[in-house]
């Protein structure tokens, strides 16, 4: 009897610590989640939920390569103050031309760094003038500067030149936009749950299935946000286009030389070009003549056959007349 209420006792006493452990686990709460979420990545690709069921907004997750996009993302936030929570692509043309292409040039380079834009393309061709009507210098750029700060970078660009073209558009991609932020959210939640009945399930088809699914998921919330992260840029910087071309000379020495020796040049080069054209033309004859050659028989033979063809042709033809005259007769 004293041996059963000993075993008595120590089942409840199991019983007693079973339902302490179980009660020590509490659920895990969407704190819990976020305090799991990986780090490792520009996007979270699992969405955390609050007790009652509604998503969190996504958040980018710091890494160490995110430096141009936080940039781009803080300029984007900007710009959407600017436009009234829109989302606006803005773009500038600008043709314009100067006297000064070297100060107005180093103008534009520190103006632009100044605002925090940058260089996107830079093309210069040409040289710079130095007698009458030479064509000067011409340059094409593409600057990227902050939105909130591009009138004022254009503003700037009318006072270093005189402007012979302008046009802008601003490019409103707020619906798509926000139909792009919507399905990443989509596609997050319904990768969720692909992770999560991944890992309850035992058989080895479904597992195949699974991760082709989460794989294709997976790319698409890239390409998602992909997208999102190329708007941020174009929102955020706004782009300003200039073609700018160097006016010709109005004042100034027509030539450093003297008419004389200028005309002795101008003979010079095109008695040049003559002996040049002469030269290539002799190389060019005497390394075709197989080919002349072959040209030249061939002709020959065809003017030889076309020569036979109408003798014949007028042969025949006086013996039809001859024909023609004696039955006549």
């Amino acid at each position: 009897m004293k041996h059963k209420h000993l075993l008595c006792l120590a089942l409840a006493l199991v019983l007693l610590l079973t339902v302490a452990a179980c009660s020590a686990k509490a659920p895990m709460t969407s704190e819990s989640q976020a305090a799991r979420a990986p780090s490792n990545g520009a996007y979270d690709y699992s969405s955390s939920y609050d007790m009652g069921g509604q998503m969190e907004a996504p958040a980018p997750a710091a890494t160490a390569g995110s430096g141009v996009y936080e940039s781009a993302a803080k300029a984007k936030n900007t710009s959407d103050e600017l436009y009234g929570g829109h989302k606006i692509i803005a773009n500038y043309s600008i043709t314009m031309t100067t006297d000064q292409f070297d100060a107005h040039y180093a103008q534009l380079m520190q103006r632009v760094d100044a605002l925090g834009g940058y260089v996107q393309n830079s093309t210069i061709n040409g040289s710079k003038p130095t007698t009458y009507y030479d064509s000067g210098r011409y340059a094409y750029f593409v600057f990227r500067i902050p939105a909130v700060k591009a009138a004022e970078f254009v503003e700037f660009v009318g006072g270093t030149g005189t402007i012979t073209y302008s046009n802008s558009t601003a490019q409103d991609v707020t619906l798509d936009y926000y139909d792009n932020e919507t399905r990443v959210a989509v596609l997050r939640t319904q990768l969720e749950r692909l992770q999560n009945i991944l890992v309850t399930t035992n058989k080895l088809a479904d597992i195949i299935e699974l991760e082709q699914e989460i794989a294709n998921v997976t790319f698409q919330i890239e390409e998602k946000t992909t997208q999102l992260r190329h708007y941020d840029d174009l929102i955020g910087y706004a782009t300003v286009s200039i073609d700018m071309s160097e006016e010709s000379l109005v004042a100034g020495p027509a030539a450093k030389d003297t008419m004389g020796t200028r005309i002795v040049k101008g003979f010079t080069s095109n008695l040049s070009g003559l002996l040049a054209f002469g030269e290539n033309f002799v190389v060019w004859f005497v390394s075709s003549l197989p080919a002349l050659i072959l040209l030249a028989l061939l002709y020959v033979v065809i003017i030889l056959i076309v020569r036979r063809s109408k003798r014949l042709k007028a042969a025949k033809a006086a013996e039809e007349k001859a024909q023609l005259s004696d039955e006549n007769k």
